[in-house]
């Protein structure tokens, strides 16, 4: 009871005298054993008085069975009172444990009062404790992570996290953490190599001859074994065609961008990954490290998919809108004269096939959103936008550019909107200083550049 008292010294409607006086069994703040008492055989005996032949217990007074009624009663007070003062414990196992208990004390007097709904809380507030346990223990491990530099700190973060398994990402992380702690750990080891390894090197070098492609290729070998993988990727590079360099070249790339993902540096993983080229799972590692890299990027930040650099103006759960940097050639909306809407226009029809096919890779362009693409009429002028469409890659429109304007670099030259100009033969513009141009300009014009934009998957 003091110990309670302790925990929850605000708590209203408590004798905590009472409590302790009443309670037979204590032990770490639980009541233990709080049932009603029955009447032995030997009681029986002794009390002189004759089995009830239906129970097979003896004929109770009225005094005995107040007796029951008040014990049972106090009982149910201590219970509640308890229960009452529980919400003052952090959440931990222990205050779980203490939870589930009592509410088999309140399935002792299961048919008394509330007993039962008592039971039934207790059990449902020990499972929100559960979790909110290991929110705790997550939210501990994730310090733990973001804070560890050696193997032996994200050993202890693995740990944690174990704690917390079943909780969001808890399971994931954990093991995220076991092998950066794998990989540190071997770095120590290969430390250990390069460490004599590089005076055999450099004696080696001497021998052979330091500037022939037999030695370089031996030179890149040992690099290669000895895990200094960036050293032997510039000296392959070096020695080309010589002897099997180019495919240990992409297997060092390969190697290099899983070290880099595990140690969670998602550009160099992605960089390396996308050299590798075919080497094994090289392009769905590519995808994953670009995924990764988006997720822990902000609108604004750029990144590279395919052969451009794309600009991020939306981070979704499950996608990422992208812009590309730079604008690409001239190019008019669309080939012929005549009335256009964006679902005809030729420039949908090239951005869709030959440049989706010349700039991304298979995997790459799996991991496009398949967008569909709401076509509005001229919010000025009226003039029909035609009907929806389902895009891989697009362009703006004339809303869009406004709602991401805040986020456009500079503007060099006019591009082209998807949206309608001021009638059926033009196209609206973003102007060189990023003002979207309602008016429109003829659609055949090939002095407009392209902006396309795109959602990438990130789940």
């Amino acid at each position: 009871a003091a110990i309670l008292q302790n925990l929850c010294p605000e708590s209203m409607g408590v004798s905590w005298n009472r409590l302790a006086k009443n309670t037979s069994h204590y032990k770490k703040g639980m009541i233990f054993n709080m049932g009603n008492k029955k009447n032995t055989s030997s009681e029986n005996l002794l009390s002189g008085r004759k089995p009830d032949e239906s129970t097979g217990m003896p004929d109770r007074n009225p005094e005995e069975a107040i007796d029951i009624d008040m014990e049972k009663e106090q009982t149910y007070q201590k219970l509640v009172d308890l229960r009452n003062c529980m919400g003052c414990m952090t959440a931990s196992a222990d205050k779980s444990m203490m939870y589930r208990r009592i509410a088999g004390q309140f399935k002792e007097l299961s048919g008394y009062k509330e007993a039962d709904a008592f039971a039934q809380l207790c059990m449902e507030s020990a499972k929100q404790t559960d979790k909110e346990a290991k929110k705790v223990i997550y939210q501990e491990a994730q310090r733990r992570k973001s804070t560890a530099k050696l193997a032996e700190e994200y050993k202890l973060a693995a740990q944690e996290f174990k704690k917390a398994s079943g909780y969001q990402d808890a399971d994931d992380m954990a093991l995220e953490c076991e092998k950066r702690s794998g990989i540190l750990e071997r770095k120590a080891v290969r430390k250990k190599w390069i460490g004599g390894g590089i005076f055999i090197l450099c004696v080696a070098a001497l021998l052979l001859g330091s500037q022939t492609s037999h030695a370089k290729y031996y030179l890149a070998n040992a690099y290669q074994m000895t895990g200094s993988y960036p050293s032997a990727i510039d000296m392959y590079k070096k020695l080309g065609a010589y002897k099997d360099s180019n495919e240990r070249l992409q297997e060092c790339r390969y190697r290099y961008g899983t070290e880099a993902a595990t140690e969670g540096n998602y550009k160099t993983a992605a960089k390396e990954f996308a050299a590798a080229g075919n080497y094994k799972d090289s392009e769905e590692q590519l995808i994953a490290a670009q995924k990764n890299l988006i997720k822990n990027s902000e609108p604004g930040q750029k990144i590279k998919v395919g052969k451009y650099e794309w600009l991020i103006l939306d981070i979704l759960d499950d996608r990422a809108f992208l812009m590309k940097n730079s604008s690409m050639e001239e190019m008019p909306y669309h080939s012929e004269p005549g009335e256009i809407t964006w679902e005809k226009a030729s420039l949908r029809q090239w951005l869709n096939t030959q440049f989706l096919e010349d700039s991304f890779s298979p995997a790459e362009r799996n991991n496009i959103w398949l967008t569909e693409v709401a076509n509005h009429d001229n919010a000025v002028y009226g003039t029909k936008g035609g009907k929806d469409t389902e895009d891989y890659i697009f362009m703006f429109s004339a809303e869009e550019a406004m709602n991401y304007s805040s986020l456009f670099p500079n503007f060099k030259t006019n591009t082209w909107l998807r949206s309608p100009g001021n009638d059926p033969y033009s196209a609206a513009f973003l102007s060189d200083k990023g003002s979207v141009m309602d008016y429109g300009y003829v659609a055949t014009s090939n002095q407009f550049k392209v902006r396309p934009v795109m959602w990438y998957k990130l789940k």
